[in-house]
């Protein structure tokens, strides 16, 4: 049988040159990309073509170039031998994101928030969710409508009534029948300004998923498809909570039929009914005896026995809005000489002091504080309508208690408490950790600690996780409008930019110790050495922070950024609307390791968008005029992620000419050192070696002590080893092994060793002598490599060179050794799919 049809060449090819690549296959994909990169030369120049070929970018050249290979294999024996040793590579890398999500060890994620001990009722949403299951079963046999897909619920009601604990309560309550694992994800969807991109939940869902950060796909649609992939055949609930948009969820949702998705929202989503078949739950208002049930849990039942008449007005008067009900009782609970009397007359008071302003809506909300509506402008407007002695005061909108409740439960507060409430509702921030609620209000840690618990048992903040806190939307609204009513824009602006400030510094921290070494600009990375140092950007301030960094504290570091993510980009987003360029283009260099270590392309390219231009409103003033190109440089990455390569040249080559007016050498160098690395990425290694040396020929122009001088023998060995790569993918390998071995005597003559790198040039060394066809001399530098990168705790580069060196082995024995050792590495950071991959290899020897 001819091994070389159309079908399998081709899918290799659109494997291998797929704009995700770059993102989901580490060194693997790298190596086989760069395998069909010299297949092609090897092909075009015996056919006679002119220029070397580029990585194909549509089905027509990928056709093309597939078709190419299979008549040169045909034609030479020696081509068919090489083209199917890198088939059967690339079946590997094809195969890395279908490991069974179900196998022994895969990852089961438990990520539901916990639920209150006050829960009380909604027995008929956990009655209807059942039902919906027990209806086909998740497709079990003998059903009488067997699921062709996961059952879905979608709970929807106003704000305040309590979707997501509801929502949380049933997926325990079914949890028996998942046993895979829950994911849960907020989409922060009440308004479109604040709601989440699928992607952003994508990756997350991936990492608990067990797929490596260097394994998720740049782009939404491979994340969708990996996402589909290590769901299938699982067993899980899926909750996504206040979602905004049919388009918001759709990229997230698993087709698996033995999975249940629960959605809730307070917007109608007709789409989810007729594109997948949800079931609608609407979530009203709690009953009287229920209202008056959980009224009792939050204050307790012996403050409620005393006057159980007036309690039960009170709870009356809430509506039947958990939300009202748990601050209502709260204000109870921690007070303890309100009486129920004296409560239920406030309540009263409020609503006849609007009745008698004239407006209806209700105290410190602004207009469009939020009702149950398909275009999300919701209306208070009822807060005064209809007769007083109505339940919820005489509104008609649900939301009313709970923005009655608020107020009054505001009004109860400390002063110190309620500046502290308003000044962190002044942006949405995802979530609150007690460092930035103490910038927010000036204050020491141990006092914003205080704060926060007390606004916590008072239901005005709900925690989150351990000393993380967050607002309900509709609270939020009113701590803000009160913010900017009490504080005024002065003190409103200082409060942002302290919270800010704070997001910068921890980011600046925690960036140079996940990439020591690197140059920066900006002065908030002088802080990391705990002085005031120059503003300017050198390598030397990473080097000193990151001199006795340990791989311990450098995950950690990584693990911190990865916590804060969506804070750091709201932090951007704050700093923008508020004129804050330097903050805003230092927080986007600050994210420099985030991006680099964990993707998140969307946001990366979001977020340095604006730090492009508060860079360049600094440089068009008195700001630093090199923020531009470097803003620009790191935005090309985050194109370059997204596979997006038109839009990455082209700020790259803006950057270089900011650089340029700028007089920053080092910039500029950089720029074209990054136009060389999206050359590598495309196939064209000739054009890669001139922005190589040109970037070295900028190096050179930087005088002894100036700006960016300290860094210049690192760059200058970083671009050696680049060129060692751009001479190995046009076949020059004696150059190739010459440019790298100059590579690493320049790296290990730095004062600062930089021990990773230096392996890493030992790894491209040895690949180069497998290029050639001389795999003796590529086990020095694997070796070598090994063993570094077993002391730098880089287990996953561990685990590559030691799979890369079982290629290269002396004998049998020595092969199956290595194979074992790469498959433990893998097992250790539950990399599936190298596990998967080093199994296999090691059974066809026998020695599994």
């Amino acid at each position: 049988m001819d091994p070389f049809t159309m079908t399998a060449v081709l899918a290799a090819v659109d494997t291998a040159a797929s704009g995700a690549l770059s993102g989901a296959a580490g060194e693997l994909g790298r190596r086989t990309a760069e395998g069909l990169a010299g297949l092609a030369r090897r092909a075009r120049r015996r056919d006679g073509g002119g220029e070397p070929p580029a990585a194909p970018t549509d089905d027509g050249e990928r056709r093309a170039l597939a078709a190419l290979l299979i008549e040169r294999a045909r034609a030479e024996p020696g081509f068919a031998r090489d083209l199917a040793s890198w088939l059967r590579e690339s079946e590997w890398l094809a195969a890395a994101a279908a490991v069974p999500a179900t196998a022994a060890g895969a990852a089961r994620p438990r990520m539901l928030p916990p639920l209150t001990s006050a829960f009380t009722d909604r027995e008929d949403v956990l009655a209807a969710v059942t039902a919906l299951l027990d209806e086909g079963d998740g497709g079990s046999e003998g059903a009488a409508f067997p699921r062709m897909a996961a059952s879905m619920a979608l709970l929807t009601g106003p704000a305040g009534v309590g979707k997501t604990a509801a929502a949380v309560h049933c997926a325990r309550a079914l949890a028996a029948r998942f046993p895979d694992g829950e994911l849960y994800a907020d989409l922060r969807g009440a308004a479109a300004a604040t709601a989440v991109t699928p992607s952003e939940v994508l990756v997350r869902f991936l990492h608990r998923l067990g797929v490596p950060a260097d394994r998720v796909p740049a782009g939404e649609q491979g994340q969708a498809d990996l996402y589909r992939e290590r769901t299938e055949g699982r067993r899980m609930v899926v909750l996504l909570d206040n979602a905004h948009s049919a388009a918001q969820l759709a990229p997230l949702l698993t087709s698996s039929p033995g999975s249940l998705v629960l959605v809730t929202s307070r917007h109608r989503l007709p789409e989810l009914v007729r594109d997948h078949g949800a079931r609608i739950v609407r979530v009203g208002p709690l009953s009287d005896a229920d209202s008056f049930l959980l009224l009792t849990r939050i204050a307790g039942p012996e403050r409620v026995a005393a006057q159980r008449t007036h309690a039960e007005a009170v709870a009356a008067r809430c509506g039947g809005m958990p939300l009202a009900l748990c601050e209502t009782g709260a204000r109870v609970q921690t007070r303890e000489r309100l009486s129920w009397e004296s409560l239920e007359r406030e309540f009263a008071a409020a609503v006849a002091g609007l009745r008698g302003s004239g407006h209806g809506q209700a105290p410190g909300m602004p207009d469009d504080a939020d009702g149950l509506d398909d275009t999300a402008t919701p209306d208070v407007s009822g807060v005064t309508s209809g007769g007083g002695d109505s339940p919820a005061g005489g509104g008609d909108s649900p939301v009313e208690p709970a923005l009655l409740a608020t107020d009054l439960s505001y009004r109860d507060l400390a002063p110190d408490a309620a500046r502290l409430y308003r000044l962190l509702a002044l942006r949405p921030w995802p979530d609150i950790p007690v460092g930035a609620a103490a910038a927010a209000a000036d204050t020491g840690e141990a006092a914003a600690r205080r704060l926060l618990e007390t606004l916590a048992a008072a239901h005005l903040l709900e925690e989150t996780g351990e000393e993380r806190y967050r607002f309900h939307d509709l609270v939020r609204l009113h701590a803000e409008r009160r913010a900017h009513e009490e504080d005024g824009r002065g003190a409103t602006a200082l409060a942002v930019r302290r919270t800010v400030t704070w997001y910068l510094r921890l980011a600046a921290r925690a960036d140079a110790l996940v990439v020591p070494g690197r140059w920066h600009l900006g002065p908030a990375y002088a802080r990391t050495r705990g002085g005031d140092g120059p503003a300017g950007g050198t390598a030397e301030a990473s080097r000193t922070a990151g001199a006795s960094r340990t791989a311990e504290e450098a995950r950690a570091a990584l693990d911190g950024l990865r916590r804060e993510r969506a804070n750091l980009a709201e932090a951007v987003r704050a700093a923008e609307e508020y004129g804050f360029d330097e903050e805003a283009w230092q927080l986007c260099e600050a994210m420099w390791g985030l991006h680099l270590r964990l993707g998140f392309h969307d946001q990366w390219v979001a977020t340095h968008l604006r730090g492009v231009e508060a860079a360049r409103r600094c440089a068009a003033g008195v700001g630093d005029p090199r923020a531009e190109g470097r803003m620009r440089t790191q935005l090309a990455f985050g194109y370059m992620g997204l596979g997006r390569y038109a839009e990455a040249e082209a700020q790259l080559t803006a950057a270089a000419a900011a650089d340029e007016r700028a007089g920053h050498h080092r910039g500029r160098a950089t720029a074209t050192e990054s136009l060389g690395l999206l050359c590598l990425r495309q196939w064209r290694y000739e054009a890669a070696e001139e922005h190589f040396r040109q970037a070295r020929s900028t190096l050179d122009g930087i005088a002894p002590g100036g700006d960016g001088a300290d860094d210049v023998p690192r760059a200058d060995a970083l671009l050696a080893h680049h060129l060692g790569r751009a001479l190995r993918g046009q076949g020059r390998h004696a150059e190739a092994l010459a440019q790298l071995a100059d590579a690493l005597a320049r790296f290990r003559a730095l004062p600062d060793r930089d021990l990773y790198n230096e392996a890493r040039v030992r790894m491209s060394l040895a690949e180069t002598h497998l290029a050639a066809g001389d795999p003796a001399a590529a086990r020095t530098p694997l070796d070598e490599a090994l063993a570094v990168m077993a002391s730098e705790g880089a287990v996953l580069q561990q685990a590559d060179a030691a799979e890369l060196r079982a290629r290269c082995a002396e004998d049998p024995a020595d092969a199956v050794r290595h194979l074992r050792l790469a498959r433990s590495l893998y097992e250790e950071v539950g990399e599936t799919a190298g596990v998967s991959r080093t199994g296999a290899l090691l059974r066809e020897r026998g020695a599994d």
